[in-house]
């Protein structure tokens, strides 16, 4: 059986998002100190509570609810009000403001049937699923293995310089030592079949 998810950070998260007019998970990543997952369901509980807009073909949300949040979870108005409560927090706004979203989210619905289709093709809709559902955690480990593999290609760089310039101290020539090297991760019979067609054309050329 699943856990059911912590929305105990929901109120101060709708405070952030409307108070910054800014919907997206990313955001509430940095502003909470919180996971990518954790911050996803948050966004979609505002979605669902008519907080935030459902998501354009581009992926932005629009924030649907009018005005600032106090931080002691309301504005205090005078008409009647609605309260979103989680665990020990709550946040209040008005019931003017709940019509308000409601007429906002019929116009963001409305701007979204009049904006043109994107060709989508079935494979798009694959990357465009994953890149909404990767995970902090996931893509700091694909980079901390880029990095290191970096790290150690650099030490190899270094290392072959290093086998170089002895080399080329004990008199050897490095360029035809790399020669070689080039030489010998190529297929022989590549190799022969050039240098007859070299040896053919040096020999046109009177070179030999």
């Amino acid at each position: 059986m699943l856990d059911e998810p912590d929305l105990s950070r929901l109120p101060e998260a709708i405070r952030f998002v409307v108070n910054d007019d800014r919907a997206s998970t990313s955001y509430l990543q940095r502003k909470l100190a919180i996971g990518y997952n954790h911050a996803a369901r948050l966004i979609e509980e505002m979605e669902a509570r008519g907080v935030v807009s459902k998501p354009c073909q581009f992926g932005k949300r629009d924030v649907l609810w009018e005005g600032p949040i106090a931080d002691d979870g309301g504005d205090k108005p005078s008409s009647p009000t609605v309260t979103i409560s989680a665990g020990s927090v709550s946040v209040t706004t008005t019931l003017e403001n709940l019509k308000d979203i409601g007429r906002r989210m019929s116009a963001a619905d409305r701007k979204r049937r009049k904006a043109p289709p994107l060709k989508n093709t079935p494979k798009d809709q694959d990357v465009t699923d994953q890149a909404y559902g990767v995970a902090a955690d996931e893509l700091r480990q694909f980079i901390e293995q880029f990095e290191q593999l970096e790290a150690e290609k650099k030490d190899i760089a270094e290392r072959q310089k290093e086998v170089m310039a002895e080399a080329k101290a004990r008199g050897y020539d490095t360029k035809v030592m790399k020669q070689i090297v080039a030489l010998r991760r190529r297929d022989k019979d590549d190799v022969a079949e050039e240098e007859a067609i070299l040896d053919m054309y040096k020999a046109a050329l009177g070179m030999v």
